[in-house]
């Protein structure tokens, strides 16, 4: 089963300490890894479809090409829908506005149902449902913009979160559907009605503790990692780290955050 990371904080942070612990997460899901740095106008996304836990690249990631950002996405995969490819390891990213739509997919969905929900304008470039499921997202953008503008609404699709989230579960009843993706500006996350494979959070902000990662033998002070200031959310399949608390998050709801803060769901 694939898994999922997201971090979302209200200033640029490194990913060095949840990344050192995601990685090891491609012992089970040895098919690729990849991370994405975010930021309003662009996505720098590092992938490969091989074993994150095997990867020289995604082990000196962080010390070899310092990554700053407030949101990052990440993603170790299981392939269950399409080949062992670049083309088929998430994140995937696709042109929005002036920046980048970055999205990444944990679960298994109905390909032939889920074809049907994609607009024409919309051609995917591998061929796993995770990429598709991001096509229908930004199908129903799209869709919900032009219906929008035609009743002189400039209202966001991406900002009527009761909407989003009511789109996302009936999305959820094609399959498994666990969700991170982002605008460059918030990171969304949607965790499945069933509450397949767990998705769950904890919030970092000072005064800052000390940690130790679960999946390898590290200690961390984290007013060492962090600045004063710092504060925002680490999203995770299964808690990276002892120490700090981990919360779960509800089944079949949209979780949205900006700057560091919730502003939509708990």
């Amino acid at each position: 089963m694939c898994e999922l990371l997201g971090l979302a904080f209200n200033k640029p942070v490194s990913p060095g300490l949840s990344f050192r612990g995601f990685r090891h997460r491609g012992r089970r899901n040895r098919d690729g890894w990849g991370l994405a740095a975010i930021t309003a106008n662009k996505a720098t996304i590092h992938k490969e479809p091989i074993n994150a836990e095997e990867s020289e690249a995604a082990a000196t990631l962080p010390d070899r090409d310092p990554l700053s950002a407030p949101l990052f996405i990440g993603h170790v995969r299981a392939a269950s829908r399409g080949s062992v490819s670049r083309a088929n390891t998430h994140p995937f990213s696709r042109p929005l506005g002036n920046g980048t739509f970055t999205f990444a997919h944990n679960g298994t969905l109905d390909m032939p149902r889920l074809k049907k929900t994609v607009g024409p304008g919309f051609t995917p470039e591998g061929q796993t449902d995770s990429e598709l499921a991001m096509l229908a997202v930004l199908t129903w953008l799209g869709g919900e913009r032009a219906t929008r503008e035609r009743g002189a609404s400039a209202a966001d699709p991406l900002s009527d979160y009761a909407a989003l989230e009511e789109f996302l579960q009936n999305l959820n009843l094609l399959g498994p559907l666990n969700l991170l993706f982002s605008d460059g500006r918030r990171l969304f996350s949607y965790h499945d009605s069933d509450g397949y494979n767990g998705l769950a959070w904890t919030r970092r902000e000072a005064p800052f503790c000390r940690v130790s990662l679960r999946d390898e033998d590290w200690e961390a002070d984290l007013d060492e990692e962090k600045e004063p200031d710092q504060r925002g959310y680490v999203i995770a399949s299964r808690p990276l780290t002892d120490g700090e608390p981990w919360t779960a998050c509800r089944p079949g709801r949209l979780l949205v955050i900006e700057r560091g803060t919730v502003v939509f769901g708990r």
